[in-house]
């Protein structure tokens, strides 16, 4: 009986407490709105998202500055303390410091860009950057003709088929830079992906001239396969005319291509001198000058000399006892190129000296 009434007591008491602890919660409830919650003093958490970092430009050469900027749709930035890190040491610290110069570093090394903004509620947003460098250098060849062993290279011409060569200086962790034949590239023309011409291993790119002739926008991006670097180029590509330039041919020096004739040359008592023309630009010559495509168009004092159509050069005789001068014309003309051509002259000067180019020449 005593046992019972026991039990008894301590189920009374166990229904007290719940129905004080119901109590309790509704009375919270009541006063917290329709909820409460139970706060716990913590470190607060670096949000990683809401912090948006961009970079002046993503494939930067070495030694380059590069301005970083950090945007936000989330905060107000402009009101909050921006840590800037960069390689594990706080460089820049302050209210409103919502860019940061840095400069690229050398190619196979990384620079890790930390940022963290707070806000004065106690809101902290963060990002990373990891910028590395990369360098390309273009060269350009074209078909244009140019004489043996001429020390440079001709500028583009219309119709020209360009060979563009990118050589990528791009390295891994270790500073050993890659082999070019190992690495991917993507060649656009006017921003659109030649497709055909990009891919592993394909360094190199070849275009014809439109028929439209205009400048035209070429830029290459290059990367290794997996992905750990990149580096990018831009170049504008613009043509132009060929042209002709006259070369003395010396019965006892041969051609003297280090002296191109520009204006006149003057005859005097050695009675005759052969001028070559050479046509810089003109597609499909070849070393021998032999393109059938090409056609010569020789003119004395604006007279056609018909027979000299199939002459490179022309031989200049001074007229016995007297003196005087005459001009003298060629028309190039690419036959299968229709914008390729030029016309180009001189003055030979006939008098009783001794031969010799004109003062006036440009040498």
């Amino acid at each position: 009986m005593k046992s019972r009434f026991f039990m008894i007591f301590r189920l009374s008491n166990l229904l007290c407490f719940l129905f004080i602890f119901a109590f309790c919660l509704l009375a919270l409830r009541s006063l917290g709105g329709g909820g409460f919650t139970l706060t716990a003093f913590a470190q607060i958490p670096i949000s990683s998202s809401g912090l948006e970092l961009s970079a002046s430009t993503n494939n930067p050469v070495p030694n380059q500055k590069i301005t970083v900027t950090a945007r936000s749709y989330s905060i107000d930035i402009n009101s909050a303390k921006i840590s800037w890190t960069v390689n594990g040491k706080v460089t820049q610290n302050a209210v409103g410091a919502t860019t940061i110069e840095i400069t690229a570093p050398a190619i196979g090394k990384k620079i890790t860009l930390e940022v963290v903004a707070t806000t004065p509620e106690g809101r902290m947003v963060g990002s990373s950057l990891v910028l590395g460098s990369g360098s390309i250098d273009l060269i350009l060849e074209t078909d244009g003709y140019v004489p043996p062993f001429f020390k440079g290279k001709v500028a583009p011409v219309y119709q020209n088929s360009i060979k563009i060569i990118a050589i990528p200086h791009l390295a891994n962790v270790s500073g050993v830079e890659y082999d070019p034949k190992t690495l991917i590239y993507e060649w656009k023309k006017n921003s659109r992906v030649v497709e055909n011409q990009s891919g592993y291993g394909k360094q190199s790119i070849t275009l014809v001239g439109d028929i439209v002739p205009r400048p035209y926008d070429i830029s290459v991006t290059i990367w290794p396969r997996d992905d750990s670097s990149s580096a990018q180029v831009y170049s504008e590509v613009s043509v132009g005319n060929p042209y002709i330039t006259f070369y003395v041919d010396d019965p006892l020096y041969g051609k003297l291509f280090n002296i191109a004739l520009q204006g006149s040359i003057r005859i005097g008592t050695q009675k005759e001198v052969t001028v070559l023309a050479v046509p810089f630009g003109f597609s499909g010559v070849g070393n021998s000058l032999g393109n059938n495509d090409l056609s010569w168009a020789w003119a004395i004092n604006n007279l056609s000399r018909a027979e000299l159509s199939s002459n490179r050069s022309v031989i200049l005789r001074a007229p016995e006892g007297s003196s005087g001068s005459s001009n003298i014309q060629l028309n190039i003309k690419n036959t299968d190129k229709i914008l390729q051509g030029s016309t180009a002259g001189f003055s030979a000067i006939f008098s009783n000296k001794t031969a010799s180019i004109d003062e006036t020449a440009t040498f």
